[in-house]
This record gives structure tokens, sequence and C-alpha cells, in this order.
């Protein structure tokens, strides 16, 4: 019976400090997101506008830049998407948002609203791997591995190492 209670304290003390842990690193991370946005870091913006008529769909892209120079900090991407299908109009806006440290990912803020319906979502990474994400789904874990591949692309089409 000791045994099963020292294994049972040992199992609970060891749980409670992985999530430290993870807290820990999570807290970190929010930190260094809440110090990029608040810098004077240099800013750069751009729009693409894309209208089909024909398709009944208009779009318009806002994408932002923050970089300190040298590194990227953060890159977002602003979507506005209209479509009109049989009289009626519906409207999509969405917005990911990369967090850089070094220029490797951190985090990724993903937000949705669709038909009314809003999604929030974040994803935290460390060492090139998500630790954490707020979206629990069947297929967070893709989702995430996903944001990490076009993270390492926007680094690198951006001239960054």
């Amino acid at each position: 019976m000791k045994k099963k209670i020292g294994y049972l304290f040992w199992m609970i003390l060891s749980s409670s400090a992985v999530y430290s842990q993870d807290t820990t690193a999570l807290q970190q991370i929010d930190a260094l997101v809440r110090q990029i946005n608040g810098s004077g870091f240099q800013t750069q913006t751009d729009t693409i506008t894309n209208d089909l008529p024909k398709m009944g769909l208009s779009s318009r892209t806002y994408l932002t830049t923050v970089t300190d120079g040298s590194q990227l900090k953060k890159y977002v991407n602003n979507a506005h998407v209209t479509t009109q299908k049989n009289g009626t109009t519906k409207e999509m806006v969405g917005t990911n948002t990369f967090y850089f440290n070094q220029n490797k990912l951190i985090k990724v803020e993903e937000n949705a609203t669709k038909d009314g319906k809003q999604m929030d979502a974040s994803w935290y990474y460390a060492d090139d791997k998500p630790i954490y994400y707020t979206l629990k789904s069947d297929k967070s874990e893709e989702r995430a591995e996903l944001l990490l591949t076009i993270a390492k692309g926007i680094v690198e089409k951006m001239g960054f190492k």
C-alpha cells in the first residue's frame, strides 16, 4: 500500500512539474509577444486585392511585417473575403499572426469570423516544435506542423535566416 501511495504521490508531483514547466514556457513566449507588440520595430504593410466578379468573389489581404532590421519579429496576414452566390453575400475575415524570436517561430494567433461565428486559436512553439495549442481537435497537431512550415517559408522568402 505504501508503494502505491508513493507512486501516486510521485506521479502527481511529476505531472505538476511538467505542467509548471509548460506554463513557464508559455508565459515567457507571451512576454516576448507583448514586447514585440509594444516595440517601436520597423513596420511595413502591403495590400493584395483580388476581385473575380464572374465567380462572385472579392478579397483584400493586408500584410504586415515587423522587423528589427536583421530579424523578422512579426508577420500578419489579414484576409477579408466576400462571396456572392444566389443573391446571398457572405463575408469572412481571418487573421494569422506569426511571432518570431531570432527568426524562429514562437507563436501563431489565428482569428476568424464567418457567418457571425468567431474562432480563436493560439499555437506555441519552441526549438522548431509545437509545444502547446488551444484548439482542441483531431487536426490540431497537423495544423501546428503546417503553421510551422508556413513560418519557415516566410522567414526564408523574406531573406531572414
